[in-house]
């Protein structure tokens, strides 16, 4: 797009030249108009448009409704997101007395601080991936509910609403 001002001489935006003829370009993400030897520094941006809608299967419900169904769900990053278990400290605590051992040795085999194994069986500090996983082997228990909520296909006959979450109290 070439912008023409008849009046004033406008200055490009990029080196300040003064020119009649400024160009709409994109540097680094930023809209500009600049002049003619500023326009090879960028691109000139294409003409927005709609993205276009999913295709879905469209299907007419019992009551003449449309509805469209998408399938499965997409995944997410969370939805194979391993989290630790609430109670980490006491299982880890329990354990170690179990297996007769004391904070000093456990804190040697894993390779951290004694205050730092105090802590997390209180609590009070969550451990480090690579600690989870060295205390799991060490004391032979599991610290991580995983997330694997697999979806069933088959469950998606119709497309899902708001009602589908919520309780509706008729009077």
């Amino acid at each position: 797009m070439i912008i023409i001002f008849l009046g004033d001489v406008m200055q490009c935006e990029l080196c300040g030249k003064e020119d009649k003829k400024l160009t709409l370009v994109r540097i680094e993400g930023v809209e500009m108009q600049v002049c003619s030897e500023c326009s090879k520094y960028g691109v000139v941006p294409k003409t927005y448009s709609k993205k276009p809608k999913p295709k879905g299967i469209v299907k007419t419900n019992p009551n003449n409704k449309k509805t469209t169904s998408y399938g499965r769900p997409r995944r997410d990053i969370f939805d194979n997101l391993k989290t630790i278990v609430d109670d980490y400290g006491n299982i880890i605590k329990e354990v170690r007395e179990k297996k007769g051992m004391s904070i000093k040795d456990l804190a040697k085999k894993v390779g951290i601080k004694e205050s730092t194994l105090h802590k997390i069986e209180r609590n009070e500090l969550e451990p480090e991936e690579k600690y989870i996983s060295k205390l799991e082997r060490e004391l032979n228990i599991t610290l991580y509910d995983e997330g694997n909520q697999e979806y069933n296909t088959n469950t998606l006959k119709e497309e899902i609403t708001l009602e589908h979450f919520i309780k509706v109290k008729k009077k």
